[in-house]
């Protein structure tokens, strides 16, 4: 049976959900920064951030991890040990090379950790599906949301610090150890067991084109692309705007990642209980306000780009985007069958990770040619039709069935 969370279950759910992102963060991050700084070209540091496109395409891998089942020691809790087991073993390979010597290795372990980060990733959605109460989700992707930032911050950042203080192969045992400590914890926890007619019984990629068919689901499409348009442009476009103001990399790192990402976890650790507070609906709906008004905040920055200006920009935005992750989240795991959470949760987020990564790649690419404050505003235009289609949300996603306001 499901159960309400408790501190072990939060405690696990942070665990892994964080060591999703802190390895990955390292290769997308630190490494990036350690291999410039020893003088590799920018065309060849271009593959490494094509390692999030796993995130994208997960989906297509998602159904057999739906099917596959692990009767004695749990359906998602067996595949979750695997990848975890895994990740952890290729972090302690790579780590014995050298970062430069070895560069080809390691992009190619990098890749395969990429895959199998992904991966944990769509069990462990499906695991929180089958796990946690419908009226908890909110809890629980408030947890997702949070973890995700903890291990950018601890990934990318403490492990740049990190390797400079003790080198490639501490650091990487570090992060490896990380890994283990999220695999022993799911070692001894008890996953819910799967009633026979919910177990996916072939592999099916017919659902992600029949998920669509209904009028509410092409609107919750619209929703999806539209939702990530404002932010991902104000997050893409922050760091060279601030580089093109004058700002060291350093004081640019600092301020986006270690006190943006801050205030991203704070909020998101925050955003169940505004949720529960003034309900899902209208949460949204002022989350999507905020994005757009943190979008044309970056308009600000050209007349004033003094620290505590900067900071009230980045820190609006990021604590914009957070509560609207959560919500957004929640709303596709209610979306998915209970025959196929993993597979119909991966499709939605997909498609949401992609729109939020086109945004956030255009909208720099076209400022090169038309200008930020061209882009900014027309981003911010884009945001209002989110604005739109969140006071719909109602009508399109089943959502009175919480024990919270609408």
């Amino acid at each position: 049976m499901k159960k309400k969370l408790n501190i072990k279950d939060l405690s696990l759910l942070l665990s892994l959900y964080t060591s999703q992102y802190i390895g990955l963060a390292f290769f997308m991050q630190a490494l990036i920064g350690i291999l410039r700084q020893n003088g590799v070209s920018l065309e060849n540091l271009g593959i490494i951030y094509m390692l999030g496109l796993f995130w994208v395409f997960r989906f297509l891998w998602a159904p057999f991890i739906d099917k596959i089942e692990f009767k004695k020691i749990g359906h998602y809790k067996g595949w979750i040990i695997i990848f975890q087991f895994l990740m952890t073993i290729i972090l302690l390979v790579v780590s014995i090379f050298d970062v430069i010597n070895d560069l080809k290795t390691i992009i190619t372990l990098s890749i395969l950790f990429a895959f199998l980060s992904s991966s944990q990733s769509i069990a462990l959605d499906g695991f929180v599906y089958k796990s946690v109460f419908k009226k908890q989700r909110a809890i629980a992707m408030s947890i997702k949301t949070s973890s995700g930032f903890i291990g950018m911050v601890l990934g990318g950042g403490v492990g740049l610090i990190l390797y400079t203080h003790i080198g490639w192969m501490f650091t990487l045992i570090i992060v490896a150890a990380t890994m283990f400590i999220a695999l022993i914890q799911m070692l001894f926890y008890k996953e819910t067991k799967t009633k026979k007619e919910n177990i996916q019984k072939s592999i099916d990629y017919k659902q992600y084109l029949n998920f669509w068919k209904s009028k509410e689901k092409l609107q919750w499409l619209i929703l999806l692309l539209l939702y990530p348009a404002s932010i991902s442009a104000a997050y893409g476009m922050s760091t060279p705007i601030l580089v093109d103001l004058g700002w060291s990399l350093d004081k640019i790192g600092f301020i986006v990642h270690i006190v943006g990402y801050s205030i991203g976890i704070l909020a998101s650790f925050t955003s169940s209980w505004f949720i529960k507070k003034f309900g899902k609906k209208y949460i949204l709906i002022g989350a999507a306000i905020g994005q757009t008004l943190g979008t044309l905040l970056l308009l600000v920055l050209f007349y004033d780009s003094s620290n505590l200006t900067t900071i009230l920009v980045i820190g609006f935005i990021f604590s914009s985007y957070t509560p609207s992750m959560v919500i957004m989240s929640t709303f596709m795991m209610n979306q998915s069958s209970q025959k196929s959470p993993a597979s119909q949760f991966a499709i939605q987020h997909s498609i949401f990770s992609f729109s939020g990564i086109i945004f956030s790649s255009l909208s720099v690419s076209l400022s090169g040619i038309f200008g930020y404050e061209n882009i900014i505003l027309t981003c911010s235009f884009i945001g209002l039709f989110a604005v739109y289609m969140s006071t719909k949300v109602d009508k399109i996603v089943n959502i009175n069935t919480y024990s919270i306001k609408k």
